[in-house]
């Protein structure tokens, strides 16, 4: 993680709810991994929405449900602060992103005081855009317990997988994605991977 974003820490204003729930700091976690910044800073020299190469990461890592709208919007309210503090400024807001993602605009930044056309784009940050990353077997694992055949979420057998693994707290103020979203961050923490890698 760089230095500038290792002790950096959100400001989450109309978004303190959410942020202050497991979820919203493993998200917050999440955005200020290397590899993230990577991705950011690449669409960024691209022309592109910041949050644009997040999408598939972020469901591989946190589940489908990452799509509820509020939940993006505070994950670019984090994505903008992330990118102020590796010095960018915003330089067009509400881009269209055409091709098929979670997030269907964004904000594209640009390095504060620099001149557009003079950016470069190396192949190792064009690699690491392009890069696609799979549903992880961990999420495999649990929708598997907590869905029905249809892909509806049901929020006993979620709380039935919670309570075997000593998971105790419950989210009821939340919608079910977002209630779902925090019972998964806590169990990745408990869960041996051995157990969900092995039944992918």
């Amino acid at each position: 993680m760089p230095d500038q974003l290792r002790n950096l820490a959100y400001r989450p204003q109309n978004f303190r709810d959410l942020a202050e729930t497991d979820l919203g700091r493993a998200i917050w976690s999440y955005l200020k991994e290397h590899d993230n910044q990577i991705r950011m800073e690449t669409a960024t020299l691209l022309e592109r929405a910041a949050v644009e190469p997040l999408a598939a990461g972020l469901v591989a890592e946190f589940g489908e449900d990452i799509s509820d709208d509020r939940t993006k919007q505070m994950i670019g309210h984090m994505v903008r602060q992330v990118m102020e503090a590796l010095g960018y400024e915003i330089a067009r807001t509400a881009l269209r992103i055409t091709r098929p993602s979670l997030f269907t605009s964004g904000t594209t930044y640009r390095p504060v005081g620099s001149d557009p056309r003079s950016m470069k784009i190396t192949r190792e940050q064009r690699e690491a855009w392009v890069k696609n990353t799979k549903h992880s077997a961990f999420n495999v694992w649990l929708n598997k317990q907590v869905r029905d055949e249809n892909g509806d979420l049901l929020l006993e057998r979620l709380y039935a997988v919670a309570k075997k693994y000593g998971i105790e707290k419950r989210y009821d103020k939340l919608n079910p994605g977002q209630q779902r979203m925090n019972i998964g961050v806590q169990l990745r923490k408990l869960v041996d991977p051995k157990e969900y890698e092995a039944t992918v």
